[in-house]
């Protein structure tokens, strides 16, 4: 690997190059050299589970690699599959867990949001506004806390990434009823709506506001968060968060269809900064 990657693209990586390297070889023949069930070596081919590194070496050499620099490359994605993240200590749904564990990862990161700012742009005050509202309990309750805990951790993580040498693309479109609704009170909407505006004036930050008067458009067909990855177009991921069940899309058709719905979103939308002077504007006293 020419540069560090975390467990869950680690581990999405060694699953298909693992299968790449099996071919036309029938499955059930692998799986009965190493010993292992066919369930095991399909869970590990369709990235279901981690292979531990010894296991990784011993079928890479089945499968005819012989190469030391090689066998390296897959043992380390191995070892990098199975780090323990802090993500991990959660106790939440495993598709938010596994969508986190992406987002760690991505090169970038797009989101559109209807009713709220995307998670990754929120401030604590508003995260907790929002999340005690949708959960109907108070901002002290320890699933709110464990919830707003873990979106500032991803914020924090993403901030930490745009001060790096090779910062991600962040490209997202809001809604402009969003930035017309005052969660959490005047005070919390205000700082809101600096922070969003302060993000916006980052190098690889794209943020774009559809307005009301655009009437129909294609992200009316539910919010959703798409990652992707330089390494290869098929690794793209899409989190779409729901009130009953989250749902993470990982099949190459699905997700491209929400490449084309953040495409042409992005192209419909107007300055943020130019969005929020025009609410503040509306909003100031005569």
């Amino acid at each position: 690997m020419t540069e560090p990657v975390g467990p869950a693209l680690a581990r999405a990586l060694l699953s298909r190059e693992l299968r790449t390297l099996r071919g036309n070889t029938p499955a059930a023949a692998v799986a009965g050299a190493m010993h292992w069930s066919l369930a095991k070596l399909n869970r590990i081919e369709n990235n279901k589970v981690t292979i531990q590194p010894l296991e990784v070496e011993a079928l890479a050499r089945h499968l005819g690699v012989t190469d030391g620099d090689e066998l390296k490359r897959l043992v380390d994605l191995s070892l990098a599959s199975r780090q323990r993240m802090w993500w991990r200590e959660k106790h939440f749904p495993d598709e938010l867990i596994n969508f986190i564990a992406f987002e760690n990862d991505a090169t970038h990161l797009y989101a559109y949001q209807a009713t709220f700012v995307p998670p990754l742009l929120q401030t604590r005050q508003y995260a907790e506004a929002l999340t005690s509202s949708v959960l109907q309990t108070s901002p002290e309750d320890p699933a709110v806390v464990s919830l707003v805990d873990a979106r500032m951790k991803r914020r924090e993580t993403l901030m930490a990434r745009l001060a790096g040498d090779q910062p991600p693309s962040v490209s997202q479109a809001i809604d402009e009823s969003v930035l017309l609704r005052p969660i959490g009170g005047d005070d919390v909407m205000a700082a809101q709506l600096d922070h969003l505006v302060e993000m916006a004036g980052r190098d690889t930050v794209e943020l774009t506001v559809l307005p009301l008067r655009l009437g129909v458009h294609p992200g009316l067909s539910g919010a959703f968060e798409l990652l992707t990855f330089t390494e290869d177009r098929d690794l793209d991921v899409v989190f779409i968060e729901t009130p009953g069940t989250d749902f993470l899309l990982t099949d190459a058709e699905n997700t491209a269809t929400y490449r084309r719905v953040m495409d042409e979103l992005l192209t419909m939308g107007e300055s943020l900064a130019e969005a929020v002077h025009k609410v503040r504007q509306a909003h100031r006293p005569q």
